[in-house]
């Protein structure tokens, strides 16, 4: 969702949108489904061509347990908080940061995308390796098979042959 900002009025305005088109290719690797679409609900507001967004998202999507590959349900809320201003060419090159500065987004030809802006949010909000829980015994690194907690699947007793002399000195 595209929002221009000359039609941001003074006094500011109210928006919802859903971003229905976001798929798991949008969000991260480790997105598996997108249930509910990404939606927030924000308030804009405009001071010169700073354009600030407050309010809050959610998102219902299904990851992959970094250790089993299985299906993980995982439902996100949080809070917004965004300021955007417009790309200049000077900025086209390269951009310092300030410490302030760093929750500032860019908008091009006079509209601020707040799609993208959902999607990287979610993509931050994500956990980098999700697991199914904490003590998940994940797949075999042997036959790739799934491990049931408290068992042990294939044993390997290969030693390592840089090892086995020290092997036979515990001996």
């Amino acid at each position: 969702m595209k929002v221009a900002v000359n039609d941001i009025p003074p006094e500011g305005m109210t928006l919802s949108f859903s971003d229905a088109v976001a798929g798991p290719q949008d969000l991260g690797p480790q997105v598996e489904a997108v249930v509910r679409a990404p939606w927030a609900e924000l308030r804009l507001e405009r001071v010169g061509e700073l354009v600030t967004a407050e309010g809050e998202y959610a998102a219902e999507l299904v990851l992959t347990c970094s250790r089993c590959l299985g299906p993980l349900p995982l439902s996100l809320r949080g809070e917004l908080e965004w300021a955007f201003r417009p790309l200049g060419q000077e900025d086209r090159d390269e951009v310092q940061l300030a410490g302030d500065d760093a929750d500032l987004s860019f908008y091009e030809d006079g509209e601020v995308d707040l799609a993208q802006a959902l999607r990287d949010e979610l993509g931050l909000a994500l956990p980098m390796a999700p697991l199914c829980s904490q003590d998940c015994p994940g797949l075999c690194p042997v036959c790739g098979k799934l491990v049931k907690p408290g068992e042990s699947c294939c044993r390997r007793d290969d030693t390592d042959p840089r090892w086995a002399k020290l092997a036979r000195l515990k001996k």
